[in-house]
Order: structure tokens, then sequence, then C-alpha cells
């Protein structure tokens, strides 16, 4: 329970300051445990030249294959044979926690499974990093709700063994077959300084949104759009009686099987891109704007008891969201992921340059190996593959990026025109879901 002192100071501004404070000894205590370290490399990426002074990035030896289930989890929304929509929507996810201070990381037993290390991912052990078992963080244990509630047995089968850290996820089938809905939300950091769990209010939101997309369809006029989704997970949320206090970023997004459109309600500095072959220089058909009150003070839901209500408190509704809608078209790709993706890989820029790399990189890949005799299972194999594989690589990409000192990142120039001075990347969760549109 919250004293009146504390609950009275509560203010939900930016999160700049709690961020900046710990961001070098974040950046230290990645480095040490080696979960956010790549330890193999296949190739460099070098991103073309141009204002954001970007400089080279190691990926992953995993890069050219399918990743382990452990890393990363993907379905595919494929509707029965005899009765095909004329669009059919291949996803994939991947998320993964930020390091956090031994202090602050919740005792594990041995039978805890709800959690991994990237260490675990990589075949490695603690036992083999170069760093000393005195200085070596202890292993993350999951955050939010407990292993054994509804929530609780959602997220882990979701995430299965991975951990978001304060970011939470969705990406489910709806009521019409091959309909689709996805979305991220990433819990207010500056929660943990009042004794609340932030993952708590992200993993309930997404939660629900994921149940009240499943009991509808994509098209509005006879199902849920994107901001009746939030609108009704956030009521959800106000019930939950363990959240008792906490706020989120989200980003919501249907995806509709019959016709492709493609619908979403944002909120705060969540967003989406979405690239298509063809458009503009880089191939960005549209990237959502963030939705701020000022820098790094993105708008949120929140819920606060009554005593805490204060002058000066951030807190939306889902009318709030900005809804936006398009039409598909085949070889769209969908990605929607929280500011740690956005805050460290720029979305007109990197992204599609990556998406690209990717892509070339694992259709070399893969015709090898159907070169040595592996066949396809199916036509769309290729393309399953690669939606794995770019969202696994994505994240990792981005780990990278937050612990740069030397690559300019979105989130240094959006403080630098704010006049703050924040080099390099900034240590955050990420959650993203990848989507490519497949038209038959």
């Amino acid at each position: 329970m919250l004293s009146t002192s504390t609950a009275a100071s509560l203010r939900l501004q930016s999160r700049f300051v709690q961020r900046h404070t710990s961001h070098e000894s974040l950046r230290r205590l990645a480095r040490a445990s080696g979960s956010w370290s790549t330890l193999g490399c296949i190739s460099t990426i070098r991103l073309a030249k141009d204002p954001l002074h970007c400089h080279t990035a190691s990926l992953p030896s995993s890069s050219l294959g399918p990743i382990p289930l452990r890393s990363r989890r993907a379905f595919t929304t494929a509707p029965p044979r005899s009765s095909q929509q004329p669009f059919q929507f291949l996803t994939a996810y991947a998320f993964q926690g930020k390091p956090r201070y031994p202090k602050e990381q919740p005792q594990e037993t041995d039978s805890s499974s709800s959690s991994a290390s990237a260490n675990d991912e990589d075949g490695s052990s603690p036992s083999s990093s170069t760093t000393s078992d005195a200085d070596a963080p202890e292993k993350k244990g999951q955050i939010g709700f407990p292993a054994d509630s509804e929530i609780g047995r959602w997220r882990d089968e979701l995430l299965r063994g991975g951990e978001a850290g304060e970011d939470s996820l969705m990406c489910t089938s709806m009521s019409v077959a091959g309909d689709v809905a996805i979305g991220v939300a990433d819990g207010v950091g500056g929660w943990t300084e009042n004794g609340i769990d932030p993952s708590l209010f992200s993993q309930a939101l997404m939660f629900h949104a994921s149940k009240s997309a499943a009991t509808a369809p994509a098209n509005p006029e006879s199902g849920a759009a994107p901001n009746r989704i939030l609108a009704e997970a956030f009521e959800k949320v106000l019930k939950e009686p363990l959240v008792v206090a906490g706020s989120a970023t989200a980003c919501i997004l249907t995806l509709d099987s019959s016709n492709g459109t493609l619908r979403s309600a944002n909120l705060g500095d969540s967003g989406f891109v979405i690239l298509r072959q063809g458009t503009g220089k880089q191939g960005v058909f549209h990237a959502s704007p963030p939705q701020q009150l000022g820098f790094n003070t993105p708008l949120q839901l929140a819920k606060l008891p009554h005593e805490w209500v204060q002058e000066g408190s951030i807190s939306n509704t889902p009318k709030d969201a900005a809804s936006w809608e398009c039409t598909l078209q085949h070889g769209d790709l969908v990605i929607v992921g929280t500011d740690g993706l956005f805050d460290n890989v720029d979305a007109k820029i990197e992204i599609p340059q990556f998406a690209k790399f990717i892509k070339e990189k694992h259709h070399a890949s893969f015709a090898a190996r159907q070169g040595e005799g592996k066949k396809a299972g199916d036509s769309l194999e290729e393309d399953k593959e690669f939606v794995q594989v770019l969202a696994s690589n994505l994240v990792e990409y981005a780990k990278i990026c937050q612990n740069s000192t030397t690559k300019q990142s979105p989130f240094e120039r959006e403080a630098a025109r704010y006049g703050i001075h924040f080099p390099g990347g900034k240590i955050d969760d990420v959650a993203l879901v990848c989507c490519l549109a497949i038209e038959r």
C-alpha cells in the first residue's frame, strides 16, 4: 500500500528523467549480462549515408534461417481451403525485456519456466561469460501477473519462456477465418518509483484486447474496429483487481482478409510502419506519427485511484487514439512496435533498409537449402520464414542500436530539439509484430 505522501507526489509526467539517470548503468548491465550481446556474426549491414549518420551494426549468425521458438513465436492465419479469403496475413512477433538491476529482479525457483535469458537461446550459459559470477546479474524472472492467473497463463503461452519486460503484445485470429488483430502496449516505467509494476497494466490491456478481438470480425460494421477493441480492453483493465494503478501506450491494428483493409488505433509513442515496394525513395507507404504532449511524454491510458488524481496528471481515454486505415496490397509489410524499436531504429530509413537486407539474405539462404534437396512444405514457406526471421532480427538490431554510443538514434535527435544532450541509443524493452500481406 502506498503512503499518502508518496501518492500525493505521483505525477504521470515525462519518463525522460527516470530513463536518463539510469541509462549508462543499464548499458553496463547489458554488456555484463550477455543477454543483450550478439555472439556470432554472418554479415555487417551498412546503412546508406544520410543525415542520420548511421554506422554499421552486426547481425547474429542465426539471421539466415528459422529462429528457435523460444526467441519468437509465429503463426499463419490461413483459412480453410474451402472458404479462402482474398487476403492472407503471415504474422510473427518478437520481444526482449531490457536488463534489470539485480536488486529489482525477482528470485526465481528451479521449477520456474516462465522466463528465459537470451543466453539460453544462444545455447551458452552464464558460466561461459567473461563476466565474473560476482558481477553477473541474476537471471531475470517474469514480471507482471502471477503464472497461475488467467492473464499470467495467457502471457506465458504467448511468450513461450521469453520475457518482454514492461512491454506486452497480442497477435490473434478474429472470429472470421483469416481476419487478424495485432498490437503492442508499453507500460510506463515511472510507476516503479511508486511501488507499482508497470507490466501489470500493459499485460492486462493486451490480454483483454486479444479476447475482445477474438470474438469479432475485422469489418467494423459487423464487428470491432481497433478503437472499440481498445476501449473494451481499457474498461476491463479498470476492473482488474491486481492492477491497482498504472498506465500504458497502445497500438492496435485489425486486418480484414475479405478486402485487405488495415485499420488502426494508436495512442502514445508506440506505432507502426507499412512498407510497400515502389513507394517513395525508401518504400515507406505510411509511418504512424507519435502522439505526445512533449518530449518523451506520450499520451497514455491510465488507471488512477481517486485519491491520486491531481492537476498535472496525464490521463487519456481510448477516444484520444488516432484512427487510420488503408487497403493493403500484395507484398505489403506491416511492422507494429513499441518505442523501444522506434526510438532506436528510424522507421522511414533504417527499417526499410533493414527489411530489404534481411529479405535478400534470407532468399539466398532459402534458395540454397532448396538446392540441397530440402523441398518447401508449401508455396508460402519462404514468406513465412522471412517474417519470422525479420521479427527476431529486428529486435536484435534494436538492441544493438540501444547499446551504441556513436550511432545517432531517433531519440537523440528528438532530445536535441528540446536542447537535451542524449547521445546514442535509449535502453528500453522491445516488442513488435510483423505481418506480410498475401493477396491470392
